[in-house]
């Protein structure tokens, strides 16, 4: 019975990740195509296990032609990076500090954190932008960026993880003269290395894929992230065909697997100790 349950287990397993998988495996082949091929392969097995006669680098070329598809990319890879890392840094320390210290007005900051929590981003952005204008940094890579810098979500994540953070660990650093700093860059952050991952990547996924605040913060083509640019790509009627669709969705969809890839253990890891599903 049991092994039963595990083969069926399995089963389910593989239907469920071929489900996920084949969507992919038929974009990152279709981008080694020309139009024509696509077409015809749609609904046969050659859409999923493709003839190598008909994979060609022509959509890459073309495409990288037409578009500056890697400064984009550049562009996305520099403001999600420093998002993370300045974004880490600032939210588990506001973090720390609810956990672990008692000072005036905690608890309502604490409900104030949590409520904001429900707001959706669409109620925010317009006063947002109005403040940023206002401030002249309207189309400039700090303005972009310093908005999203606090996130009450990750306070609230890295709060939940240090609450069960082990004291003792703390109190021994203390005895052995290291301040409250001390304490927490050299034995809470290494410690919580995979509650860092696990917000970090969170936190390079919003960025990364963050639309409406790039559209409404950029105008220069320069400076514009990935997301805006394919969809100024998918605009352009002319120029663009299926096979370059998929080319571009390809090369942007790398760095998230190499991620996901390079950080897979910590990511689980991470998830299981703060309870995330």
């Amino acid at each position: 019975m049991k092994k039963v349950k595990k083969a069926l287990f399995y089963v389910i397993a593989i239907v469920l990740a071929l489900q996920f998988l084949v969507p992919l495996i038929w974009m990152i082949l279709s981008s080694f195509k020309i139009d024509e091929v696509i077409y015809r392969d749609v609904g046969t097995i050659f859409s999923v296990v493709p003839k190598f006669s008909d994979l060609t680098l022509k959509s890459y070329t073309e495409l990288l032609g037409f578009y500056n598809i890697f400064g984009n990319l550049l562009n996305s890879l520099i403001y999600a990076s420093v998002t993370v890392i300045i974004g880490l840094t600032i939210n588990s320390l506001a973090g720390y500090a609810l956990a672990r210290f008692v000072f005036p007005f905690k608890d309502g900051i604490l409900i104030f954190i949590i409520a904001l929590m429900i707001v959706p981003i669409e109620a925010t952005i317009l006063p947002l932008f109005l403040v940023v204008n206002e401030m002249g940094m309207i189309n400039t890579v700090p303005g972009y960026l310093i908005p999203f810098f606090v996130n009450v979500m990750n306070i609230f994540l890295f709060r939940q993880h240090f609450l069960s953070f082990p004291g003792e660990l703390i109190e021994s650093a203390k005895i052995d003269g290291l301040g409250e700093v001390g304490c927490f860059f050299r034995i809470v952050v290494p410690s919580s290395i995979n509650m860092y991952v696990t917000v970090g990547i969170l936190t390079f996924l919003e960025s990364w894929n963050d639309f409406l605040w790039p559209v409404m913060a950029l105008s220069n083509e320069n400076l514009m992230p990935i997301q805006v640019a394919l969809n100024a790509i998918f605009s352009d009627t002319y120029n663009i065909y299926t096979s370059h669709i998929m080319a571009a969705l390809t090369i942007v969809t790398i760095p998230i697997v190499i991620i996901y890839i390079v950080f897979q253990k910590y990511i689980v890891e991470g998830a299981v100790r703060s309870g995330i599903k």
